[in-house]
């Protein structure tokens, strides 16, 4: 409305502003009631599921109801028991598939499915259906015997008036059928079980038994032969843990608290070792000391391992680089004096020397070019 507004309206640019932010702004507290109504709606939906015995009861079921009733529809053909035919031919394909699939299923996808069938089944794949564009073509696979089923009733429908209708499951019309989940529950009620059931539950029911008890690979490719997205309901059964999958969660708190204790013992007890191990007098500060421009290559002195020659050559070496040091850090230029020196007398007073000697010439750049004379 904001980008395109209508030519009879009066509504400046300011006040297409201000309604859009009205209307953020509700948006946005809605949105925590929409959330929590989603949470408790998914939340009754699947404590209503029906179990994995009254699954498991419909296939047993529709293997002996579909013969029964085809044989019904070739002998004296009703619409009540073509209504109920369909309820049962959706029960007892166990892929969760939205009724789109089975209404929109068309008589060429299955008799093409015939030409490209094998010993290990048949493979139907329909075009048209809610999430083609997401999954492509949904995907229905059937053993040697259902699949005579289907070809049974296309047999059947060809003796049948005002079967001019393209699809596999055709209504009175030309349209596919809108009211599977009708027959749905008829078959649900003739197998002999009570409550509610619809294709959303189907599928709630196979993608949950396929997040529960198949690895990530297995469950992805339940998902996507079943055209389900599973981001959305993750989000969902993140929200709504089972009682079982709760305890567990509590039982990963403990664990983790079991496991930061014993980490704080073990770095406890392993700074008590290190600290034992370490020498007080020596240097703890675990950096290396750098040394002078020039230190590294002057001679070391030692009263007990120097002798008179050896102390002559470090002297005149001590000599050579300070007075190169000197030259580079020239005191006329930088308003310096020297300070006058005397060669060293012994080792000892030698290596005192030396080290006020290096603080000097090091220090003196930094001093006079902070405290300019």
């Amino acid at each position: 409305m904001a980008d395109t507004p209508c030519k009879g309206s009066r509504l400046s640019q300011n006040d297409m502003i201000l309604i859009k932010r009205e209307v953020v702004a509700i948006l946005k507290s809605l949105k925590r009631k929409v959330l929590i109504h989603q949470m408790q709606v998914k939340r009754d939906k699947m404590e209503g599921l029906p179990s994995h015995n009254d699954i498991m009861t419909c296939l047993t079921s529709t293997n002996t109801r579909i013969p029964q009733l085809l044989d019904v529809m070739a002998s004296n053909p009703t619409t009540a028991t073509r209504i109920l035919l369909y309820g049962y031919m959706t029960l007892h394909c166990i892929y969760g598939h939205r009724p789109g699939v089975y209404s929109n299923m068309t008589n060429a996808e299955v008799r093409k499915a015939d030409t490209t069938g094998t010993a290990f089944g048949y493979l139907i794949h329909v075009s048209n259906h809610k999430t083609a564009n997401a999954f492509g073509e949904a995907q229905l696979y059937l053993t040697v015997e259902e699949f005579g089923w289907m070809k049974r009733w296309l047999e059947i429908k060809g003796t049948l008036t005002c079967t001019q209708s393209r699809y596999f499951l055709y209504t009175a019309g030309k349209n596919p059928s809108r009211n599977l989940a009708y027959s749905l529950r008829l078959a649900w009620a003739d197998v002999g079980l009570h409550g509610p059931i619809n294709f959303t539950d189907l599928r709630t029911v196979h993608a949950d038994n396929a997040k529960r008890f198949q690895d990530k690979g297995n469950r992805q490719r339940v998902s996507d032969f079943m055209c389900h997205n599973t981001a959305t309901a993750d989000k969902f059964y993140a929200n709504n843990p089972s009682l079982k999958e709760a305890a567990d969660i509590r039982l990963l708190f403990t664990e983790s608290l079991q496991a930061a204790a014993a980490a704080s013992t073990a770095a406890a007890a392993g700074n008590e070792d290190t600290l034992a191990g370490i020498d007080i007098d020596s240097d703890s500060s675990g950096e290396e000391h750098s040394p002078a421009p020039y230190q590294d290559s002057l001679p070391r002195l030692s009263d007990a391992e120097t002798s008179d020659e050896e102390f002559s050559k470090n002297v005149n070496a001590w000599r050579a680089k300070r007075d190169q040091s000197l030259a580079e850090h020239s005191p006329s230029d930088m308003g310096e004096e020297r300070v006058p020196y005397s060669a060293p007398t012994s080792a000892t007073v030698a290596s005192d020397q030396l080290v006020n000697m290096q603080c000097f010439v090091v220090l003196s750049p930094l001093v006079n070019t902070l405290y300019p004379v």
